[in-house]
């Protein structure tokens, strides 16, 4: 948490490859090993504080979108995930 999200992009150089309403995605290129890809989500409930706190979750290399990203984070296909209601 110190070192913080944004940072960790900018020093892996990770850059955004989608964007849409479900979050954000990004892929950092790492020398000898598979892309690092991350979709970076955001709480739909606030904390105590009332901030609603943002998570990265790591996903394999192949997926493209963000919606797909948080799909795969719950065993789902991208069709699959449809929430109506998040807590």
């Amino acid at each position: 948490e110190r070192y913080g999200f944004d940072r960790y992009l900018h020093d892996t150089g990770a850059t955004l490859i989608h964007e849409d309403a479900v979050g954000r995605l990004y892929r950092a290129d790492m020398t000898n090993d598979e892309p690092l890809v991350m979709v970076r989500v955001t709480n739909s409930t606030p904390d105590l504080s009332g901030h609603f706190k943002e998570y990265a979750i790591r996903v394999p290399p192949q997926i493209e979108r963000a919606h797909q990203a948080v799909a795969w984070s719950f065993g789902l296909t991208e069709q699959q995930y449809r929430p109506r209601v998040e807590t």
